[in-house]
Formats: C-alpha cells, sequence, structure tokens
C-alpha cells in the first residue's frame, strides 16, 4: 500500500471490520449452539461485536477526515472530538448490561440501554462522516468524494435497517461493500505500481506520498536518481532498456537503504527519505553504480523540504524542471537543489506565463536581419527573427531563454504559425520586392518540420497573402530534435516542389552535423556565429583549416554557403577570400523592426557596396 496516513488509516479499518465480522460469527454461534448457561460467554461475545462494530465506524470516520485533511497538520482538538464517542461508547457497554430477546421468527437480537448508547455512537460516526463528506467534498478528488459518499450512504441505510429490523444482521455487509468500494476506487495497491517496472511505484503513489510528508510539517529529503542518455526520444526498444536499468537500481537502493522507489517522471527514480544517513548511503550507492550498457549517465540529486520550499506544488515542480531541463545543463555526477536552482525555475516559469500570454494576445514582435550577397554586392535577403517582448518595460527577452521553453511546453508550433503569418502580411503590405529582395528566410522549428499538417498551413499562408514560395526560403533550426525522418523528408519536399527553398541553420553546432546533412537536399547551409568565431581564433591559427576544409566540402556537395555573426570588416573580408558566399551579422545591421528595416532598404536601393 502507499506509504500515506491515510492509507494506514484504511488498513486499520480493514482490521478491525474483519475483527467485528468474526466477533458477530462467533456471537451467532454461540447463540444458536448454546444454552443460557454459557451466560458470560455470550454477554462477552455481545458486547465485543458491538465494540469493534464502534471502532470500525470509527476508523471510517478518521479515514475520511485524513483525506480531506491530507497534506495539512490537524487541529489539536480534532482527535478529542473523534475519540469522544467511541470511549462513550465502549464505557457503556462495559458498564452496563446487555439485554437480548428473539424475534417472532426465532433469531436473537440485542437490546438495552447500552445497545441504544452504542447505536448512538455508530449513527453519530456514520451520518457525521456522511454529513462532513457532502460539505467536503471539493477537497476530495471527484471520484474518490463520489464514491465515499455513495459508500456511506449505503451503509446508513443498512444501519437503520438493522435498527428498526430486529433479527438481521447486516452491518458486517454494510462494511463489507464500504471496503470493497474504496479498494477498488481509490486504495487498490497496484494502482500505484508502475506496470512494466516490478516493485517501482508510479508517480501518483510519489505525489501522494509527498502531500502526506508535507502534513507531518517535518524536515525530510526527496533523493533523485536522473537517467540521462544521447536523446529524450526513445524506441520501444531504448524504452525496455532504460526500464531494465532503472529496476535494477530500484532494487539495489531499496535493498540497501530500505526505502520504496516512485518513478516520479520517465527518466527518474525518486525516494523519499527522513534520514541525512541514507540520503549519503544512496549518493555513494549511485555514484559507484557502474551501467554495463554505458548508454545511460546516473546523476544523484537532492531536495531539502522544507527548507527551499514550503509548498507541495512548488517542489513537484522544481523535481521536474530538474529532471527535465536542468539536468541536461549540468555534467556533475551530484547536484544539491538550491535556491540558485529554484530561482531558475521561477524565472523559466515566468518566461513560460509570457509567452503563453503573448501567443494568446499575438503580441510577438518580427525583426528583421539584412543579408549581404558577396556575389551582387548588396542586400538581397533578410532574416525573420522572433522578438519576446517583456510585459512590464521595453526590453525583449532573449530567443535562447523563451525558444527552449516553447519548445518544452509544445507551443512553438502556435509562435513559428503566428511568426509566419507576420512575415507574410509584412511581405505583401509593404511589397519587399519593390526594393531589390529576393527571398525572406523564415526559421521552421524541428518540432514543426515534423508536423503532418505543417506543409498546408504554409502553403495557405502564401495563398492568403499572395506570397510566390520562391521568396521564401525555410530554415530548419535544430533547437528540437528531429526524430521522425519520413514526415520531415515528405515535407520539404512538398515545400521544394511548390517553388521554396531550404537551408540548414546553425550548421557546425548542437544537431546541425554531417549526418543531418546527408538527410535532404539543402539549397543553403548557414554556419553558427560559435564554430565561425572558434575558427577565426587568432590564438588557434590551425582552426583555420577547419573553416577552410568546411567551405570547400559544403560548395563541393553543391551548397551555397552563409556566414552568421560577422561583426567585423577583417571578419567579412577573410570569409569572403576563403569562398563564404552571404553574409550576415551586427557588421552589416543587427535584427531590426518592420519600419527600420524598410528604412534600411530604401537607403540601400540601387547602391552597390
Amino acid at each position: 500500500m502507499p506509504q500515506v496516513f491515510s492509507s494506514r488509516v484504511f488498513f486499520v479499518f480493514l482490521v478491525a471490520a474483519g475483527v467485528n465480522i468474526i466477533c458477530d460469527i462467533i456471537e451467532c454461534a454461540v447463540f444458536k449452539y448454546l444454552d443460557n448457561s454459557f451466560f458470560v460467554l455470550r454477554r462477552t461475545t455481545q458486547g465485543f461485536y458491538v465494540a469493534t462494530l464502534i471502532i470500525a465506524a470509527f476508523f471510517m470516520g478518521c479515514y475520511v477526515f485524513s483525506k480531506v485533511n491530507r497534506g495539512r497538520k490537524a487541529k489539536f482538538y480534532a482527535i478529542p472530538i473523534m475519540v469522544a464517542p467511541m470511549v462513550v461508547g465502549i464505557l457503556a457497554l462495559c458498564s452496563r448490561r446487555v439485554y437480548y430477546s428473539r424475534n417472532s421468527s426465532g433469531e436473537y437480537y440485542n437490546y438495552g440501554p447500552a445497545i441504544q448508547v452504542s447505536y448512538l455512537v455508530g449513527a453519530i460516526y456514520i451520518f457525521g462522516t456522511l454529513l462532513f463528506a457532502i460539505i467536503c467534498r471539493n477537497k476530495l478528488r471527484k471520484e474518490e468524494a463520489k464514491v465515499i459518499i455513495i459508500g456511506l450512504v449505503m451503509w446508513s441505510v443498512l444501519g437503520l435497517f438493522q435498527y428498526f429490523v430486529h433479527g438481521y444482521q447486516v452491518s458486517s455487509v454494510a462494511m463489507m461493500l464500504m471496503s470493497l468500494i474504496l479498494f477498488l476506487s481509490s486504495e487498490n495497491p497496484k494502482e500505484y505500481y508502475e506496470k512494466n517496472i516490478i516493485n517501482v511505484r508510479n508517480k501518483d503513489a510519489f505525489q501522494m506520498v509527498l502531500v502526506d510528508r508535507y502534513g507531518y510539517q517535518k524536515h525530510f529529503y526527496v533523493s533523485s536518481v536522473i537517467f540521462t542518455g544521447k536523446s529524450s526520444v526513445l524506441t520501444g526498444e531504448d524504452r525496455q532498456k532504460l526500464e531494465s536499468l532503472q529496476y535494477r537500481v530500484a532494487k539495489l537502493a531499496e535493498d540497501i537503504i530500505r526505502e520504496p522507489a516512485y518513478l516520479s517522471e520517465w527518466n527518474t527514480l525518486s525516494f523519499v527519505i527522513s534520514s541525512p544517513e541514507k540520503v549519503e548511503q544512496l549518493m555513494s550507492l549511485i555514484n559507484n553504480y557502474k551501467d554495463e550498457s554505458n548508454n545511460y549517465k546516473l546523476t544523484y540529486s537532492v531536495l531539502e523540504i522544507p527548507r527551499y520550499t514550503k509548498d507541495i506544488d512548488e517542489a513537484i515542480q522544481i523535481l521536474s524542471y530538474v529532471s527535465g531541463e536542468y539536468i541536461y545543463t549540468q555534467s556533475a555526477p551530484n547536484l544539491v537543489v538550491n535556491e540558485r536552482i529554484v530561482d531558475k525555475m521561477i524565472y523559466r516559469n515566468s518566461i513560460e506565463d509570457i509567452v503563453r500570454e503573448a501567443i494568446r494576445d499575438k503580441a510577438f514582435d518580427v525583426f528583421y536581419q539584412p543579408i549581404l550577397s558577396v556575389a551582387e554586392g548588396k542586400f538581397t535577403s533578410t532574416e525573420a527573427l522572433v522578438r519576446l517582448r517583456r510585459p512590464e518595460g521595453e526590453s525583449y527577452i532573449s530567443p535562447e531563454d523563451f525558444i527552449p521553453v516553447a519548445e518544452k511546453c509544445g507551443l512553438i508550433l502556435e509562435i513559428d504559425d503566428l511568426v509566419f503569418e507576420k512575415v507574410c502580411s509584412f511581405i505583401a503590405r509593404e511589397n519587399l520586392s519593390s526594393y531589390g529582395l529576393k527571398c525572406v528566410e523564415v526559421n521552421l522549428s524541428g518540432n514543426e518540420v515534423v508536423d503532418k499538417a505543417t506543409y498546408a498551413r504554409l502553403m495557405n499562408k502564401m495563398e492568403k497573402y499572395h506570397i510566390p514560395p520562391k521568396f521564401i526560403n525555410f530554415e530548419i533550426t535544430e533547437t528540437a530534435y528531429i526524430n521522425n525522418d519520413d514526415i520531415f523528408k515528405e515535407n520539404v519536399q512538398k515545400l521544394k516542389e511548390l517553388g521554396s527553398t531550404i537551408s540548414m541553420d546553425d550548421f557546425g553546432s548542437g544537431y546541425s552535423n554531417l549526418l543531418e546533412l546527408l538527410k535532404m537536399d539543402y539549397a543553403l547551409v548557414k554556419m553558427d556565429k560559435e564554430f565561425i568565431w572558434n575558427c577565426l581564433d587568432s590564438g588557434r591559427p590551425e582552426n583555420m583549416r577547419m573553416l577552410e576544409y568546411t567551405i570547400s566540402f559544403l560548395k563541393d556537395y553543391g551548397l551555397h554557403v552563409l556566414a552568421e555573426g560577422v561583426e567585423t570588416i577583417e571578419q567579412a573580408q577573410l570569409l569572403i577570400d576563403k569562398g563564404v558566399e552571404y553574409l550576415q551579422g551586427f557588421y552589416y545591421s543587427k535584427p531590426i523592426p518592420e519600419k527600420e528595416y524598410i528604412e534600411f532598404l530604401r537607403a540601400q536601393k540601387g547602391e552597390r557596396l
């Protein structure tokens, strides 16, 4: 069962209900098969039966209370109030005689002042719990509230039946039905285990445990083992290998520190630990663990609670951020989550909020950076670049900050669509071809280029604004890894047949490598500015050979070559001498908004540089 308080209470309720059923069977047997000479035995079995019935009802009240109150510390007066009726009922049984009689059919039943008090106590617990569940249903999950209320209504009906119709012991049926309903709906242990990883609990169980631990208001640690591989895109075989590795690590860790493992994220095993010594034990274990396949790196992280967060939702966000994004910026084997990492996450979340708001309001700006054609000596093309303004001022958020966030949240397609709409509108409105412009370069993210609807969406936009497809050059950016080559090739081929050209962006960095180059028939390759700057480093003259080789290879392969990041006349001249055909960078112009770009074109119209 999940290691949470409500599940423990449910288990105690099951035990109490089971004992009550046994007492019920023994009482029936004593009255049926033994005569009046066994007076003491009859009175004892009567007392145990009624007492366990009260105790079972009490624990059901505790269970619902713990469900409603999970994650919060109970008021100091709550426990005495809940215990008091049970104490009164048991004292009544101990101090007063329980009488018995028979109905017209000959069945025995109990009666007397002690029984009346006991029934009253049972009614207080069952009807009180039902009323409490109805009033506090919004603090329970919808399905959880529904089954609890239904179960208590059935128990109430059967309890009233037993009180008014003598001789029928149906309270056991009521408890069995209540147990069965709760077990099937929310307390089935199998629901909290990963289907594919033996003995590893799932994310639902992990979050339940966190909620429970927060309710104790004591220090504890969430120690995580994060598995990072060559790619976050897994095939079926990759998934099986990862799950097998996670099982081995979880079993080894559980054997050593005696704490259950939870799959808190697809690539993360987490352990909820109270002891600092166990935290150290687990860290040593993970640091010395060797993956025989050598496919995954294991990083050990620790979050101390409530030192760095007093809010459970924030804790879950921090853990998800560390496993999903932050881990890929780290190389150390151990990671202690601290205020700096929490601040990074808060900043990242603020970026996401701004991005979502900008998508809703269509508030993205498009800037344009001119591109020089060396052969023609003038600016014959430009790159459209998305910009996101901060809501509170004139400054902009760097694309290096908001683009990865948008990709992670699945918002990049909406951004690309908004940008392309604005680009097409600008081309048509200002008639850019009249300034001698031959094409506008527009970025397509890796996510968009593998979307089946991309071709139709782009074509419809161009038709809407009467933009000739040959006027658009699509740059494939590799910030999101392209994981579906078939759709990628299909989209690119259709765009080329339509008349557009395709270029590879940021060649020399990230995923833009020779293998990706061979997959598609690109027209132009844009060499990344970091690659250019490293090759032009005067302190490392040997790097120049790499630049010469790259340019020569690309041109021999039939590709046009563009160099980004040109910031000085010396860089421009050297790149021209090496055979680069197009130049782009701050030396010529930084990215500028629409109005300034039109002024730039007007100033340059008809002039050779």
